[in-house]
């Protein structure tokens, strides 16, 4: 009868590869850090002898060595939004093709901020991301304070060695606000909901600014509820205004289509004959036949390669004074308006 091999309890190390290739330990260390020196033969032997053997880097361990590790924190709250969750996806993604490994944490109100703190720090992560509505400002300055390359997406925290990047939010309201005005409409309204982040409330101001350029003041509905039940929250309010031939700017298409569907549904509102409707993100969902929502889109691709080129930039250059990116916007025309 054939005895089945007995099972390893303990990780193959460097040193086993070595002893399998007959290679000294500092040769399989160079074969897997790229742009080391080693020959071609030596390198293909220690990755046979690794495959054979089941092993793979501690990136950990290796990082602690270095100072620092190859891993990248990336900090977002509200992934339930579309568009939020299109962010994170592309960053990760571009993470990975740049050679860092994300780690991703997902924060709300009642996360411990130290805890979440000493798990970034104590790995040792070579940058970190923090998207919009990730609250606690006390990570962006401890992060600041240790060092550690720190990208701030969609915020406006003003810190030492901090890079930002944001889309251009001025022009997106205003393009949503010409829109409007273009398919003649009469009356304006914008929704903004009481917990709105940066990104939205600059939105929705530039919106109401260029309304007044024309001499016609924007009215503001304010909601208590977020994204979706914030648009229907906002359509019995709007309901009653149909008699202006309005149109509706929304700082983000969750919230548009929570008002589209309730306006619709609920109240029988013919959309684009009785109001246009305008959102911001150009999530997936916008272009659903349903919806047919009129928005305003900014790339999640450009964000993704403009945050990573910030980091990488930080990294190399400590002491670069703080800069600001932005990602530019334009007009997705659909039924909507």
């Amino acid at each position: 009868m054939n005895k089945v091999p007995p099972t390893r309890t303990s990780p193959v190390t460097a040193l086993d590869v070595a002893r399998r290739a007959n290679v000294s330990r500092s040769a399989v260390s160079r074969a897997f850090t790229p742009g080391a020196s080693v020959s071609e033969s030596t390198r293909l032997k220690i990755l046979k002898a690794a495959e054979e053997l089941g092993y793979r880097v501690n990136l950990v361990a290796r990082g602690l060595n270095k100072q620092r590790t190859d891993l990248v924190g990336m900090i977002a709250s509200r992934m339930d939004n579309p568009y939020r969750a299109q962010q994170i996806d592309a960053l990760a993604k571009h993470l990975v093709r740049k050679g860092f490994r994300p780690m991703l944490f997902c924060i709300d109100e009642e996360n411990n901020v130290e805890q979440l703190l000493s798990i970034l720090l104590n790995y040792r992560v070579s940058g970190v991301v923090i998207t919009s509505d990730a609250p606690p400002a006390e990570i962006c300055a401890e992060c600041a304070r240790m060092g550690v390359p720190l990208v701030l997406v969609d915020r406006a925290d003003d810190l030492p060695f901090v890079d930002r990047i944001n889309g251009d939010d001025v022009k997106g309201g205003q393009l949503a606000a010409e829109a409007l005005m273009e398919a003649g409409r009469q009356s304006f309204i914008a929704v903004r909901q009481d917990s709105l982040g940066y990104s939205g409330q600059v939105r929705v101001s530039a919106f109401a600014e260029r309304t007044a350029q024309e001499g016609i003041k924007a009215q503001i509905i304010s909601v208590g509820q977020d994204e979706y039940a914030g648009g229907a929250e906002a359509a019995t309010s709007v309901a009653e205004m149909l008699e202006d031939n309005p149109g509706v700017f929304c700082p983000s298409d969750t919230v548009a289509l929570g008002l589209v569907d309730t306006l619709r549904t609920r109240y029988g509102v013919e959309i684009p004959r009785q109001l246009g409707v305008i959102g911001y993100d150009d999530i997936p969902q916008a272009s659903w036949n349903f919806a047919r929502l009129t928005t305003i889109r900014q790339s999640v691709t450009d964000f993704a390669r403009v945050t990573v080129d910030l980091l990488c930039d930080r990294m190399e250059n400590p002491e670069l004074a703080p800069r600001t990116r932005k990602v530019d916007v334009h007009l997705v025309q659909r039924d909507s308006a």
